[in-house]
């Protein structure tokens, strides 16, 4: 249904890479909940995984969510000086 392999799946579901929003996407609709559901922890996932994400995976998600709200800022930033320069 998400188009997926199971083997990709495996990979998403140990951590071991990091997925797009449009596979986030695929996945929670294949599975027929939220995006942010996929994130949301369970209280069986609580008591099995009591451990906080590694500080490298948090600097990473750090660096990247600063990358992509830059490039956002800087893409409505030209966007609106161009539409200003053509008036």
């Amino acid at each position: 249904m998400a188009d997926l392999s199971v083997q990709m799946v495996n990979t998403i579901e140990v951590n071991q890479t990091w997925v797009s929003d449009k596979t986030l996407i695929s996945l929670s609709n294949a599975l027929g909940i939220e995006v942010f559901q996929l994130f949301t922890p369970t209280a069986e996932s609580q008591k099995q995984d009591n451990q906080p994400l590694p500080s490298h995976w948090l600097l990473k998600l750090r660096q990247d969510m600063k990358k992509d709200i830059n490039s956002d800022v800087d893409m409505h930033f030209e966007r609106l000086f161009n539409m200003n320069v053509q008036d």
